[in-house]
């Protein structure tokens, strides 16, 4: 296939070899991938325009999410938010005034965005989206490297502004940067949001605090006799029952890696329960919670993706193989919806596939 130009907005998706120890068996579940729609190249409703460079690399300046079987898409280019059936159809397009076309089945409305970033939706199709402040121009949410603040906003089915969330709910104070937003099944939003070594969870029963903590990176670390550790939060995770977290921290010794922890903290109590697994690896990393009792597990490099799933004695119980092509894409990338079922995207020239695993 074609190769993908090099450049920082290229994804490989990965393989996992983990390095824990079996007590379950070593069964292999495949995944295949079915597409869902293709969004071509475009700017009316139902497109995504895509982005080259001169020296033809490809600028990431959309985003793909899938709640409840609709597709969310953010753009950046044409700042805008849409809302698809699962065929791709538009339902709904959230942008700058005049900017939508008019006509069909689709709902408009008018919002004037700064730069959007994460989005999460809940049961009742209301959707929350990241509006990233920032001086600079060109700028897109797919900066790593973008520390801006941010305001969460709370946009109901039609596409009506509702309220603004900032840190401590009212939108007086804006988030630092936002790493991670979810709903859980009472329809309570989680945002992860981070500053330098401090990592903030917070919790929002519509526009109330409802619980808020900090976890700093000093908190974590050990000695044994092997000397001393520094603990990096790398990874914060959310039970759908929105009463537990998961927190991922690797241990340096130095600039060594030394291995990895995921903790499991109660929110009714305040603190950490306890260490679920030792991740000895580097790459082992966590990348998703299924039905808040599996670890779905994977490594950050290689083509193939290959998860380890264990169970929260950190026993492996399964292992599975999504069989991506392989034809080489200008980027991809891998999700899970809030019922635990993976999507992917991959970007081709001239469009975008939408695709379901099972």
């Amino acid at each position: 296939g074609t190769d993908i130009p090099r450049g920082p907005m290229k994804r490989i998706i990965p393989l996992l070899l983990v390095g824990l120890a079996a007590c379950g068996h070593w069964k292999v579940s495949s995944y295949n991938s079915s597409r869902l729609c293709t969004l071509e190249n475009g700017t009316e409703p139902g497109k995504v325009p895509l982005k080259f460079g001169d020296d033809g690399i490809f600028d990431l300046t959309f985003g793909v999410r899938v709640f409840g079987g609709r597709i969310y898409v953010t753009d950046n280019a044409l700042r805008r938010l849409q809302v698809l059936e699962r065929d791709g159809s538009p339902e709904l397009v959230i942008g700058p005034k005049g900017a939508q076309a008019k006509g069909g089945d689709v709902k408009t409305a008018s919002f004037n965005f700064s730069i959007l970033g994460l989005l999460a939706a809940d049961s009742d199709r209301n959707i929350y989206v990241q509006n990233r402040l920032t001086a600079g121009e060109g700028r897109n949410f797919s900066d790593d490297l973008d520390f801006s603040p941010s305001y969460v906003l709370l946009f109901d089915r039609n596409g009506t502004l509702q309220y603004t969330l900032g840190k401590q709910g009212l939108p007086n104070i804006p988030f630092d940067f936002i790493e991670h937003m979810e709903v859980d099944r009472a329809d309570r939003l989680f945002v992860v949001s981070r500053k330098f070594n401090t990592w903030n969870v917070s919790r929002f029963q519509e526009r109330k605090l409802t619980f808020s903590s900090n976890f700093s990176n000093a908190d974590f670390a050990e000695k044994s006799d092997g000397g001393a550790f520094e603990g990096r939060i790398d990874c914060v995770k959310v039970f759908r029952e929105g009463e537990n977290l998961l927190l991922s921290v690797a241990y340096y010794q130095g600039l060594r890696f030394k291995y990895r922890k995921i903790y499991n903290y109660s929110v009714r109590e305040g603190k950490i329960i306890r260490a679920i697994v030792n991740l000895p690896d580097p790459k082992n990393e966590l990348f998703a919670i299924m039905d808040d009792s599996r670890l779905y597990l994977w490594n950050i490099e290689e083509r193939r993706t290959r998860f380890v799933v264990t169970n929260f004695d950190g026993n492996i119980i399964d292992n599975v193989l999504l069989k991506f092509d392989d034809k080489r894409y200008y980027f991809q990338d891998l999700m899970v919806d809030e019922g635990g079922s993976f999507y992917s995207y991959r970007v081709n020239r001239n469009s975008v596939d939408i695709l379901e695993w099972k």
